[in-house]
């Protein structure tokens, strides 16, 4: 079992980040990314998810539990793309990028800006939506067709019909949520 200091090194290196690059996608100051990195300590809980995913790992593999491509076929920093996000308020203004693990398509990330959405998304969740994507059963990023105003995350049992009873447009299917833990 390696050292979280070394993995977290490799990790870097891999994706050809700095210590400030990686400061600034995780909010971690640079002086505690180079103690982690120094293995004077390891960071919290908190700490630790937002490295694994700045990173494009998991926490077990930056803790030298698992290999960077473990089991459960955990991504690789290569395997990454950058996905453009935008504010499910206003979706035709990009915030920004994320990087995630997805297959050959389009994809948006949409922020959910309210609780209405509640059970299946909260407030501030960023949801990875495969655009165009329409399936069966599943959780769907959907826009009203007059005004196209804002983005609603609906769960259908049949997408196309009951979109269509509800005059929704279906942008795609939701792939992922990541709760973004402050």
């Amino acid at each position: 079992m390696s050292s979280f200091a070394e993995n977290l090194r490799a990790a870097m290196a891999e994706r050809n980040l700095t210590q400030a690059e990686l400061s600034k996608r995780t909010g971690i100051s640079k002086s505690f990314i180079s103690q982690y990195l120094s293995g004077k300590f390891k960071p919290r809980e908190d700490k630790l998810s937002a490295l694994a995913q700045a990173l494009g790992t998991t926490k077990g593999a930056l803790l030298g539990y698992e290999s960077p491509r473990g089991e459960g076929g955990a991504p690789l920093a290569h395997d990454l793309i950058k996905v453009p996000v935008y504010s499910a308020d206003d979706p035709n203004d990009p915030w920004g990028e994320e990087y995630a693990s997805a297959e050959h398509g389009t994809y948006r990330f949409y922020i959910c800006r309210d609780d209405k959405n509640r059970p299946f998304v909260m407030f501030g969740d960023y949801l990875l939506v495969s655009v165009d994507e329409i399936g069966s059963t599943g959780l769907y990023a959907v826009i009203k067709e007059d005004p196209a105003d804002r983005v609603y995350f609906r769960e259908f049992s049949d997408p196309r019909r009951e979109a269509a009873e509800l005059g929704l447009r279906i942008i795609g299917r939701v792939c992922e949520i990541r709760r973004k833990m402050t």
